[in-house]
């Protein structure tokens, strides 16, 4: 009885589960990211987008670069370095490490861990990164940056925004996703810095936050202009990152987000603890540059800097200008830019993101590839509903019927002329026991002659086109040997 009962509604229970979780976990979680407006990226020319700085460096364009982008996620990476690790010419790497930045302008979903060890890898094996944020998850880009020396300065009230370390098949999904633990206060410590604030130079606005910078590896020294820019923070005595550029000592972070600065929130330095020979006007570091075994990362704590309304403001654009020939040594490179971390404005692009997305996610484990290739198979017998092959009902007297499949879909075999024909054929035959050989050698009249009927000698015998498919079922049922 429940052999019975699952054999007849196993499928429909199946179903049913998918699109409950489709509907309970998928829906809302897409949905909900919807609604966030898309920004920071290189394709799009509104003013928080960054169409002028990627053409300015686009070989298309004014640059020298090739441009790429990654839409599912960085992982990837590793994927093709791995495809092409064997490769004995360079230049038929889609990936060469040597001459590749990845570059991260915005990080509003968390990294999983699989992310950030394909980061780090890439780093390691020589790559270069720019990593610029100012809010949401950069950390996660390094896990907490522990690995490189150098991260973003947390706020105080920010407990609950690691990682929800969910074990359940689907919570370790979403986690990986990047959807876990999107709390809006899960951000880095807002940098205030009243710096020429008295100045016709700042634009006399709170969030306006204006750097002097002096970078010698980068040949630049100016201002540059950031908008709600955030703090770095770089151990004492760290060997492997230091700071580039600086606050001043008269701003604060804004630990607690109530826009004021209160005790233990300034950026001033103790020289009895950073040294003598630190900087008096120097404050919280900024800009970063961290060592990570042959490769290099650049961080950045403001992404503004990138953007079209803020790219041509002080001396924004010759910075970065001069950052990446400090990069690339001058020579040509691939900048592959990932897009992955950004929210997605329109439904359409975050289905796709997303399905790169889950598809990274699954062939990180022979498991999880086997199970999504399950569910696939499970889903496509469900959606095509699969009809048995009709030879084994042959030779059954109803063949003019049609046959209905579990699914009750009328197989199409068995109303059309030719089909009816062969199948009817093979019945006389093997009723008047002829092998195939021996009733292909037989004569028409000795045909017509077990057909008997004159209107199954019209059909299979003379051919005739004009006969009505309700002439031939009454003449096979009449049919006898």
């Amino acid at each position: 009885m429940k052999g019975t009962f699952w054999k007849q509604y196993g499928s429909k229970i199946t179903a049913l589960f998918i699109v409950i979780i489709m509907l309970t976990v998928v829906y809302p979680v897409l949905i909900d990211t919807a609604k966030n407006p898309s920004q920071l990226s290189i394709y799009d020319d509104d003013w928080n987008d960054m169409s002028n700085f990627a053409s300015d460096i686009d070989k298309n364009g004014n640059g020298k670069h090739t441009i790429k982008s990654i839409v599912s996620r960085p992982a990837i990476i590793d994927k093709i370095a791995e495809i092409e690790k064997n490769y004995t010419n360079s230049e038929d790497k889609t990936i060469n490490f040597n001459n590749t930045i990845l570059v991260i302008i915005g990080v509003e979903r968390k990294y999983s861990e699989y992310d950030s060890i394909a980061i780090y890898n890439f780093v390691k094996n020589g790559g270069k990164v720019v990593l610029a944020g100012d809010s949401g998850y950069a950390n996660s880009a390094f896990y907490g940056g522990q690995d490189i020396g150098v991260q973003w300065w947390p706020n105080k009230v920010q407990e609950g925004c690691t990682s929800t370390a969910d074990s359940s098949i689907v919570g370790s999904a979403v986690d990986a996703l990047g959807y876990g633990n999107t709390d809006p206060k899960c951000k880095p410590a807002r940098l205030y810095d009243a710096n020429h604030w008295e100045e016709d130079i700042h634009p006399k606005n709170n969030s306006i936050v204006i750097i002097d910078a002096n970078i010698e590896r980068m040949n630049f020294q100016g201002q540059l202009l950031m908008s709600s820019p955030a703090g770095l923070k770089i151990p004492t005595g760290s060997s492997s990152a230091e700071g580039l550029a600086y606050s001043t000592q008269q701003g604060f972070l804004d630990f607690d987000q109530n826009g004021q600065g209160g005790t233990g929130e300034s950026t001033h330095r103790n020289t009895e603890v950073w040294g003598a020979d630190w900087p008096e006007e120097n404050g919280v570091e900024v800009i970063a540059e961290a060592s990570v075994g042959e490769g290099k990362v650049i961080l950045i704590s403001d992404t503004s800097i990138f953007t079209n309304r803020y790219y041509t403001e002080l001396d924004n654009k010759e910075f970065i200008t001069n950052m990446f020939e400090y990069l690339t040594d001058g020579e040509e490179h691939t900048l592959i830019f990932d897009e992955s971390r950004h929210i997605q404005g329109d439904f359409i692009s975050l289905i796709y993101v997303q399905l790169f997305g889950i598809l990274g996610y699954v062939s990180s484990s022979e498991t999880l590839g086997i199970m999504f290739l399950g569910a696939i198979i499970l889903i496509l017998q469900i959606v095509m509903m699969r009809v048995e092959n009709p030879k084994p009902w042959r030779h059954l007297f109803n063949i003019y019927e049609g046959r209905l499949s579990r699914f009750r879909v009328p197989h199409a075999h068995y109303t059309h002329p030719e089909t009816i024909k062969e199948v009817f054929i093979d019945k006389v035959r093997i009723d008047n026991g002829f092998t195939r050989e021996e009733f292909e050698m037989l004569a028409p009249s000795k045909i017509e002659e077990l057909l008997k009927d004159p209107i199954l000698i019209r059909f299979i015998v003379n051919n005739e086109k004009n006969m009505t498919l309700s002439q031939v079922e009454e003449a096979i049922k009449r049919w006898k040997k």
